[in-house]
């Protein structure tokens, strides 16, 4: 590691995004009025939680977008703040969550099922695949373009004569 690489971090993929956006989300909601401590030590099982619905909805093969699965889970926290009493939990919220998690999606199950498993959604997914395979393509075609250009220019001079040869007149 040199020392332009010390202190970046590497790019997160949207799965990693996805659970760092609601990590922070969760913070935001219902550890800000709580040390610090508490987040970093629930962090680990708040990840689980998190996670729990894609193992669900993977179980069953069905997906959807992270767009969808961020919304699914945000719809569930807002739910926890409107009707819950997390504050009353302490270091069980972790838990607690989960549990609301599961209990949802074992309520609303065959409606899931349902949404995640019609035509339009597969379309949406496949879709979304193209877009990103022709956008791929364009993004390495453009690499390729300038690779060739740096090549060009950085190519030595080549002698035309081969040395072994005689020339012509």
């Amino acid at each position: 590691m040199n020392c332009s690489e010390r202190g970046r971090r590497p790019a997160l993929s949207v799965d990693e995004r996805l659970l760092a956006d609601l990590l922070a989300e969760l913070r935001l909601r219902f550890y800000s009025n709580r040390p610090s401590a508490a987040f970093h030590r629930d962090r680990r099982q708040l990840l689980a939680a998190l996670s729990w619905p894609a193992k669900w909805l993977d179980n069953r093969g069905l997906f959807c977008s992270p767009d969808r699965y961020r919304a699914l889970v945000l719809e569930r926290l807002d739910a926890i703040r409107a009707h819950g009493d997390p504050a009353c939990y302490g270091a069980y919220f972790p838990a607690y969550l989960l549990k609301c998690l599961q209990d949802f999606f074992d309520r609303h199950g065959d409606e899931l099922c349902d949404e995640f498993s019609h035509l339009r959604n597969a379309l949406e997914v496949v879709c979304g695949s193209l877009r990103f395979a022709e956008k791929a393509v364009v993004q390495s075609r453009q690499i390729t373009a300038i690779a060739s250009v740096y090549r060009l220019l950085r190519t030595p001079a080549v002698s035309r004569q081969d040395p072994d040869q005689m020339p012509l007149f």
